[in-house]
């Protein structure tokens, strides 16, 4: 009984380390650590990263806008990014809908409560 009782415990442990390591998210590409974004992006503030995509949406506001970015990793998988693109970023770009960009931004912290938005550095037509 005391044995039966010792292999349904250690068969809990191992189950338990299983179920915990498979909610731990693996870093995604080597340029921005994609999950951690996802996740808590103020674990990224004060960084710098470039990535090739797609515009998927745009919220025009005055002088500045909010664009829906769309990126495929390596191995397929798609991430939906919000990037801050200024006037002074876009440089006189028009950004467009459905077309492939790469763009340059850093992850800041714009207030103590507003914290790991992304805000493009430079945008360029692929």
């Amino acid at each position: 009984m005391l044995m039966a009782g010792a292999a349904v415990l250690v068969l809990a442990v191992i189950v338990a380390f299983v179920v915990f390591r498979a909610k731990e998210k693996p870093q995604a590409g080597s340029d921005i650590p994609l999950d951690i974004l996802a996740a808590n992006a103020s674990q990224l503030s004060n960084n710098n990263y470039a990535l090739d995509g797609t515009v998927i949406d745009r919220f025009p506001r005055g002088e500045s806008e909010l664009i829906s970015f769309l990126y495929r990793d390596a191995s397929g998988r798609e991430y939906i990014i919000p990037i801050s693109v200024s006037a002074e970023a876009r440089n006189g770009l028009n950004i467009n809908r459905d077309q492939q960009y790469r763009i340059e931004f850093r992850v800041e912290d714009i207030t103590p409560k507003v914290r790991g938005v992304c805000v493009a550095t430079s945008i360029q037509p692929k």
